[in-house]
């Protein structure tokens, strides 16, 4: 229960990419890469002429979309999620997470009725939570907290999914497909293949999928973006859908109510007595 309950925390904060206000732009099952039968035009390298065009367009795009990278000092928001697994479902989960950059993430998980159920807070060496259902406190070093989330990870990958910047974005890109709307293209860091889906107008996500190179764990992450709204010159999807599929599926919807930059936070946590530790 409580592994499924972090995982849930974890995955469900892992992405909040902040857009313009179009609500016109929903949530949408986009395939990668996008394609468009009337119009699209795949990069390709063929002459030295084309060689440097495509290097120059993928510069290009790439400083285009860490030009929107986000800066803040402190983050909070309030959220609801639903949460499907092959096995079981929640729904209406509330979440409470605070953030202050490079030092602390802390997420508060409450159920309908019972009240608070979890309480998390992860720092650049450490996870520590507590089960306040089963009164179990589970403390890990964040280099060994892939047997609770199920995802290789470091602080600041996880502090970038959480704000809503691309996570796993190398200058290694190809495959680009560029139609009137979308863009598509694929990047790879050391262990992943990475595709993204931008608006073509602004640069701005879509949707990403993370997959592993090892073909033997079929492991994928596919966050998909939506709800776009405008806070203090920062862009922000109010929703957010992420698949996990490995050896099952994980499903996670999140609808955020409340989000706030750069003011005062704090990150209350202890561990009660009488709870076992794990």
């Amino acid at each position: 229960m409580m592994k499924q309950t972090l995982a849930l925390i974890v995955l469900s904060i892992v992405s909040t990419g902040l857009f313009s206000c179009r609500h016109s732009r929903q949530i949408a099952g986009t395939s990668f890469p996008v394609t468009d039968t009337t119009q699209h035009n795949i990069i390709s390298k063929t002459d030295s002429a084309s060689v440097a065009a495509t290097n120059a367009y993928n510069k290009e795009l790439i400083s285009k979309l860490r030009s929107n990278y986000i800066s803040f000092n402190t983050f909070s928001a309030k959220l609801k999620i639903d949460f499907e697994t092959e096995s079981k479902q929640m729904s209406g989960i509330n979440a409470n997470m605070r953030m202050q950059k490079d030092s602390f993430i802390w997420i508060s998980v409450s159920a309908p009725i019972i009240g608070e159920v979890a309480r998390a807070i992860i720092t650049p060496d450490s996870l520590k939570a507590i089960d306040k259902f089963h009164k179990i406190a589970y403390l890990r070093d964040l280099r060994y907290a892939q047997d609770v989330l199920n995802i290789p990870f470091d602080f600041k990958t996880l502090q970038d999914l959480i704000i809503g910047n691309p996570v796993y974005l190398t200058d290694s890109v190809y495959q680009v497909v560029k139609t009137p709307a979308v863009i598509s293209f694929t990047c790879d860091s050391t262990i992943f293949t990475s595709l993204f889906n931008v608006f073509a107008d602004d640069y701005i996500l879509q949707q990403s999928k993370v997959m592993d190179k090892d073909s033997t764990r079929r492991r994928s992450v596919e966050l998909t973006y939506g709800e776009y709204k405008s806070l203090d010159k920062v862009k922000f999807a109010t929703r957010r859908r992420v698949f996990v599929e490995e050896k099952s599926y994980t499903k996670i919807n999140m609808d955020f109510n409340k989000i706030d930059f750069d003011q005062p936070v704090s990150f209350p946590f202890t561990i009660p007595s009488g709870y076992s530790r794990e």
